[in-house]
């Protein structure tokens, strides 16, 4: 039967045969040595659904030979030629358009549906970007392929979501900045009217009362110092608050600085009554940091240890290495009722008592976390009974 119908397919069907699909073969041979990233091309996809569908209307194409040739032999063409010329006319037109037009529609169709699937992939990316358009940034598309269009769906959905991060960031910091103007007209009327009070029973007192005078200096003095304690310190988290890093890090070995600063506070702590102890080993440990404001970290912290500390129990601070440097720094809270570790290094938390403290600005443990974060470290506190530690963690 093979056999038969080789002899029944002319010669130059056989030789266009064997060319066009000696042609698709080395196309695909090709297509299949190509690098992962050619493979990966739009181009390629294109060239791989065009090969497909010429096969196919190559396929196709033989049939409809291969059938005329088994008509011409069945004797079906004398029965035209007895029908009439007419017949004969019209039935070479239709094996004409058949033998042209059926494999162009079927290349035509299988090409169409091969491609209509990524155009129906476009047309869904075309209807998310107009939701991220409508809806906001955030919105995340399907993957489908490995090609540009699929690698551009992924660079979309990265730019959504860093869009939508950076709004929420934008968000919060304008609350911050509201909370921020909030809390320190709160924090700048409070002394500001002590002082205004004071001033006007200065006028009324008048310099005869001498005692009286000098109790309202000192209460006046008293309230400008911390007044300017807490521009100050506003305008240093403010300045943190903006800043990307410091500008000039140096190589410094941190046990040595928090030492020198030890004993400096183990002297003032010991006139107010206090028990400063520390361990941190003969080991050194060398980091990139900010020499200055490493520095104020460790006052902050031990200024707020030396503040708020019960006097009956010593302060204590450690370290210790591992992977980066663990500082920890404890006291005994003389009232921990309402203490919340999580959120003690909130600007103003009033849980810490800062407002109750005139010589506390409220922005002193905020200060450290922003430190600690240009420095790529992490602060952060826990509470055992009455028992406060603050954990420093340093690379």
């Amino acid at each position: 039967m093979t056999l038969t119908l080789f002899k029944i397919i002319p010669d130059y069907i056989l030789i266009n045969g064997i060319v066009i699909g000696g042609t698709v073969f080395v196309i695909f041979l090709v297509y299949g040595r190509l690098s992962s990233s050619i493979r990966k091309r739009l181009t390629a996809y294109f060239l791989k659904a065009a090969c497909v569908s010429l096969v196919i209307s190559l396929a196709v194409l033989t049939m409809v030979l291969a059938m005329k040739r088994l008509l011409l032999h069945s004797g079906i063409w004398d029965f035209f030629n007895e029908l009439g010329y007419g017949y004969i006319i019209a039935a070479e037109y239709l094996q004409s358009v058949l033998t042209v037009a059926l494999p162009m529609i079927c290349f035509v169709v299988s090409f169409s549906v091969r491609i209509n699937r990524r155009v129906r992939y476009v047309e869904y990316l075309s209807q998310e970007i107009q939701k991220i358009r409508e809806e906001g940034f955030g919105r995340s598309m399907e993957l489908q392929g490995d090609d540009e269009i699929t690698q551009l769906c992924a660079v979309i959905n990265e730019m959504s979501v860093q869009l939508r991060e950076k709004e929420e960031r934008e968000k919060r910091q304008q609350q911050s900045k509201n909370e921020l103007i909030t809390n320190v007209s709160h924090d700048l009327r409070s002394p500001l009217t002590s002082i205004i009070g004071y001033v006007e029973l200065l006028k009324e007192t008048g310099p005869g009362d001498r005692q009286r005078f000098d109790e309202y200096i000192e209460v006046v003095e008293r309230r400008l110092t911390g007044l300017n304690g807490l521009i100050n310190e506003l305008f240093e988290y403010t300045k943190l608050s903006s800043a990307d890093r410091f500008p000039d890090m140096e190589k410094r070995d941190v046990l040595e600085l928090l030492r020198h600063i030890l004993y400096e506070y183990k002297i003032f702590m010991e006139a107010e009554g206090l028990t400063l102890s520390w361990q941190l080993g003969e080991e050194s440990h060398v980091a990139d940091i900010n020499t200055q404001q490493m520095v104020r970290v460790f006052q902050n912290l031990l200024d707020n240890a030396r503040r708020y500390a019960d006097r009956s129990a010593p302060v204590t601070v450690t370290a210790q290495e591992t992977d980066r440097l663990h500082i920890c720094i404890t006291n005994r809270l003389t009232d921990a009722h309402g203490i919340e570790p999580d959120r003690i290094f909130e600007r103003f938390y009033c849980g810490d008592r800062a407002r109750s403290a005139p010589q506390s600005s409220g922005l002193g443990l905020a200060i450290v976390k922003r430190i600690m974060e240009l420095h790529g470290g992490e602060v952060n506190a826990s509470l055992q009974g009455q028992e406060l530690s603050i954990h420093l963690f340093l690379k």
